[in-house]
């Protein structure tokens, strides 16, 4: 079952955006999630915006994907 959480329409764009950033940089799910120290279905969650991300692992993302958290979060 999927949770609409109060922010949907932002988590969805978050999780667009980490699609976009990862796919551009040939990293797959897997390494990413290797890099990030989470487990795959924990990315293939954020990326489908299936729940609510915390700052410390969007952190974790940028890191991992070499782009700073802000850059995550620049959709609009």
């Amino acid at each position: 079952m999927i949770r609409n959480y109060r922010d949907q329409e932002y988590l969805n764009k978050v999780g667009k955006r980490i699609v976009n950033i990862r796919k551009g940089k040939n990293i797959t799910q897997e390494k990413l999630a290797e890099l990030c120290d989470l487990e795959v279905r924990t990315i293939g969650r954020i990326e489908r915006a299936e729940t609510n991300v915390t700052i410390s692992i969007i952190k974790a993302i940028g890191i991992a994907l070499k782009v700073s958290a802000s850059e995550i979060l620049d959709f609009d």
